[in-house]
């Protein structure tokens, strides 16, 4: 029973990673095309800026680049592509069931620490979706879908641990009830 929950944990992992993967695709194509900038004089784009770097200084874990907005999500992403990691890893072994017992600790080891990400993330986006600011820049639907897909990881994530580090294979069959008859031949 317990490697069902370790199977349904690594689907529902794989369908969590595509959703976050869709919202952070949402959040960087915003970040690419904003048009906050666009017309601003000189001092009406560094007022707008200032506001701009406040709001996302304040998740403290979404680093403001107006001027090169490619890398405003370069640690959403980060974390997207170490979850995956992760998920290759947990997805072997529960494909391979055999080599649970060896590759556990190492699997369980990145899966925390990559959890521990999800939740700060989780935590950055709650902040922008009660900031009127964020949701008007970035549109509050491209912030729910990543955010409902880190949330669904932060989930997935935590099944995997449960299943995981219950999961004991089965032991091997105990050959001593075995009876090995010899016959022989007359030469």
């Amino acid at each position: 029973m317990i490697y069902y929950g370790l199977v349904f944990a690594q689907v529902f992992t794989f369908v969590a990673y595509a959703v976050v993967t869709a919202g952070a695709a949402l959040l960087q194509d915003r970040a690419n095309n904003l048009p906050l900038w666009d017309g601003l004089n000189e001092t009406t784009l560094a007022a707008t800026q200032a506001v701009y770097n406040d709001v996302f200084q304040s998740t403290t874990y979404i680093i403001p680049y107006p001027g090169r907005p490619q890398y405003q999500f370069q640690y959403q992403w980060w974390i997207i592509e170490f979850e995956f990691f992760c998920f290759a890893i947990t997805a072997g072994l529960t494909a391979f069931p055999a080599f649970i017992p060896r590759g556990r600790p190492v699997a369980l080891a990145f899966l925390s620490s990559a959890l521990v990400l999800v939740l700060d993330n989780v935590n950055a986006l709650f902040f922008l979706l009660r900031n009127d600011t964020a949701k008007l820049v970035f549109e509050e639907y491209r912030i729910e879908t990543a955010q409902a897909g880190l949330m669904m990881v932060g989930i997935a994530n935590f099944m995997t641990i449960i299943f995981l580090g219950l999961y004991q294979p089965a032991p091997p069959a105990d050959k001593s009830d075995v009876t090995v008859k010899i016959y022989s031949h007359p030469v």
